[in-house]
């Protein structure tokens, strides 16, 4: 009982303390909203307006110079959303700034219309520059300048103009609508290989979430009134150009462009029956063509450094070649339409592979137990700062590496050597080596063998060897991803030093491998 009790006047102590608290903190915000100025007052509270029944549509119906633009609202049926309770600001253009405009086009009348048009109470008050959002996401800016009010440029004859749901700002001009990128690449001319291509990725998914279950079948299944959401697997990876929120630098071929482009790439693209064949020759030289085309923020050629990186992570030297002729601005960014393809193949796709020693996923050993080391604190430089030692516990000691991402291509193939003296100075002891390569030769996706054994296969006893193992042309792609996960290209490195070599001590079984290297080789 007693612990009760306590419990009680504990929790009597605290509610007061909490009142105290709730109390100070009251009269604090009290001191807080009084001490606000008017102008928060106006922005804020419509009271502070002498506001007339009308509604907004009732307003600019009222007002002989807005005649074209109520007729606009009353075309988009704009006329009954202005006249709901929910507040919006409208900036109405005058009849002049109006009457070259194709009232007929309803595309054309409902973007005026709909860049026109804000949520909410927006005065004058406290406005220097303040980027507004319309109901169509495109954003204008509304500024004062001097002793006057703009929006998108365009000077603010008559300003906070109240309604019963809304303000009007009459305005001596109109906003055009802008293009963002997305928009623009649908609806220029010369584009179409380019539209095609990303407008062909749009896929409307099911949305559980917003959807509503609305009763059950025969079957005993669930029926919804089902929301689906409108999704793009390539503007997930390049970027979302169709989003007024981001900015973006785009690189846009032209058809001539695209078509030169896709025969340059589709030849890297050439796969076995059993990982995609043609089919997903032609996804991937599309997406090849796409992938590098878009960069972060408004890039224009006196704003060019040594580098820049596009979206997808490609790092582009001395970049000037790229953004060349004149820049189109749009809503979310620049856009430069090209007629040629600006890449070249090693630098965008066809890329070095490094595969690095300590890597353990893909790679196998015999007749060795591998352990990983560090070349910090030694006079070598290896690539991470790692390598592997290859202790041997029999005879021709092997490491086999997985080598993925192979293009239908031709590489120099490289294996990189640590010597012995890394951990000791005194060791001058080489080691010689040769190599299988395994790849795919058949379109069923068979693997063939061959053998490399390099005119010079002995290692450097004073430094790192970067050792030519041979130049190879693959028939077939090997790209890894989440489909196709099987790595067929591998090269094992076999070390071939005989009993009687190692037993004089003139070669070494152990190996310190740091990596293996395709590097690309343009016919």
């Amino acid at each position: 009982m007693k612990i009760f009790t306590d419990f009680i006047i504990l929790f009597t102590m605290k509610q007061n303390i909490f009142k105290s608290f709730l109390s100070v903190f009251c009269f604090l915000s009290l001191l807080f909203i009084l001490g606000c100025n008017n102008e928060w007052n106006e922005h804020y509270n419509a009271d502070s307006f002498n506001l007339p029944n009308q509604k907004l549509t009732e307003l600019i119906k009222d007002k002989s110079d807005l005649s074209i633009f109520y007729s606009m609202l009353v075309k988009t049926g704009y006329d009954k959303i202005l006249s709901a309770s929910q507040s919006y600001t409208i900036w109405a253009p005058v009849n002049q700034a109006l009457i070259n405009i194709d009232t007929s086009n309803l595309d054309i009348v409902k973007r005026i219309v709909e860049n026109h048009i804000a949520r909410s109470r927006i005065t004058t008050s406290g406005i220097v520059m303040k980027t507004i959002r319309m109901i169509n996401d495109k954003y204008i800016i509304f500024a004062k300048t001097d002793s006057e009010y703009t929006f998108g440029n365009n000077k603010i004859i008559e300003a906070n103009l109240p309604a019963n749901n809304g303000l009007i700002h009459i305005i001596n001009g109109y906003v055009p609508y802008v293009y963002n990128i997305w928009e623009y690449i649908a609806n220029t001319k010369g584009l179409d290989s380019l539209k095609s291509y990303l407008f062909s990725q749009n896929k409307y998914i099911f949305d559980p979430k917003n959807s509503i279950e609305i009763g059950v079948d025969s079957n005993g299944y669930v029926i919804y009134d089902s929301a689906l959401i409108l999704t793009n697997v390539v503007l997930d990876k390049i970027g979302s150009i169709d989003d007024e929120d981001s900015v973006f630098t785009a690189i846009l071929p032209d058809n001539t462009a695209w078509i030169e482009a896709y025969e340059r790439i589709q030849k890297y693209f050439k796969f076995p029956e059993n990982a995609g064949g043609i089919k997903r020759q032609r996804d991937l030289s599309q997406f090849t063509i796409v992938k590098d085309l878009f960069f972060h923020n408004r890039i224009k050629l006196q704003d060019i450094k040594d580098s820049i990186v596009s979206t997808t992570g490609t790092t582009f030297y001395n970049p000037d070649y790229i953004f060349k002729g004149e820049s189109v601005s749009l809503s979310n960014g620049l856009a430069y339409v090209t007629n040629t393809f600006p890449y070249q193949d090693t630098v965008s796709w066809f890329k070095k592979i490094t595969v690095e020693a300590e890597n353990s996923e893909g790679r196998k050993s015999s007749a060795c137990n591998v352990y990983t080391r560090t070349s910090y604190g030694t006079q070598f430089k290896t690539s991470n700062n790692k390598y592997i030692l290859v202790d041997p516990t029999s005879i021709q000691p092997s490491v086999e590496f997985s080598v993925p991402n192979i293009l239908s291509a031709k590489y120099n193939i490289y294996c990189v050597f640590v010597p012995a003296m890394i951990v000791d100075s005194s060791n001058l002891t080489p080691t010689k080596v040769k190599f299988k390569l395994t790849y795919i030769r058949r379109s069923n996706g068979s693997t063939f063998v061959t053998y490399f054994t390099p005119q010079n296969n002995v290692t450097d006893s004073l430094g790192i060897t970067k050792m030519f193992v041979g130049k190879f042309s693959f028939e077939y792609a090997n790209l890894i991803d989440q489909e196709y996960n099987n790595v067929s290209v591998k090269l094992e490195v076999i070390n071939i030093v005989t009993t009687a070599e190692e037993q004089a001590h003139t070669f070494t079984r152990t190996m310190r491998i740091d990596c293996v290297i395709f590097e690309p080789v343009l016919n």
